[in-house]
């Protein structure tokens, strides 16, 4: 449009009010140009990133959460390998606990009693998997205090060894002195083979290495 061509002396005889109401339609225009074009685009904008922005908070806590429980996590498991290390001391190996039953066996001999039966029972496993019982039948003869003695040394051992079924007859005078037939169950417990356990036992003893013996006490 050619503006000299407009007549502005037509603007200047328009009523006031008439005035001010295009001039008032002509700024909504605008403004409501620029809302729907701008403003509008942009809230909805803003709107979506809040929106996102809550999400990715609400996913940070949650990493952090996480992040907290697998701490947790990995200081409950070194304390479970620590008391795996400690239990893998108490549960040998079954070829451990064998040789174990006949230190044992030895310990009673030189204690001085008198070992009428032993008689190993076959090894089981327990049903929760987590050890090996490998029972054994004994009877013995000797003095009252021995046999203490003897149940006393088990009891101090390292591994887990337990008596049952513990049954003393009557003393009888024999060479001068009182003894008694003594009955027991005497039970060693092993790890189960290809346990966690027997693998710390394995990685802990080193080749050529001895088992622990039983002190004879004398």
């Amino acid at each position: 449009m050619d503006l000299s061509s407009v007549n502005l002396e037509s603007f200047r005889n328009v009523p006031a009010p008439q005035k001010a109401a295009l001039l008032f339609l002509l700024v909504g225009g605008i403004v409501a140009g620029f809302y729907y074009n701008y403003v509008e685009p942009k809230s909805t904008e803003i709107v979506g990133l809040q929106a996102e922005n809550s999400k990715l908070e609400g996913e940070i806590q949650t990493l952090a959460i996480k992040v907290k429980h697998l701490d947790e996590l990995i200081a409950a498991n070194k304390q479970l390998e620590i008391e795996l290390a400690k239990k893998s001391e108490r549960l040998p190996p079954e070829e451990e606990a064998i040789m174990l039953l006949k230190q044992v066996s030895d310990l009673g001999l030189r204690l001085g009693l008198d070992i009428k039966l032993w008689k190993p029972g076959a090894p089981a496993v327990d049903p929760s998997k987590l050890f090996v019982k490998m029972p054994v039948s004994v009877e013995v003869s000797g003095g009252y205090h021995t046999a203490t003695l003897f149940f006393d040394r088990i009891n101090k051992l390292q591994r887990i060894v337990t008596v049952s079924g513990l049954k003393m007859g009557a003393p009888k005078v024999d060479g001068g002195r009182a003894v008694s037939q003594t009955t027991f169950n005497l039970i060693a417990y092993a790890a189960p083979p290809g346990s966690p356990a027997v693998k710390v036992a394995a990685a802990s003893t080193a080749p050529g290495q001895p088992a622990q013996s039983i002190p004879s006490g004398q």
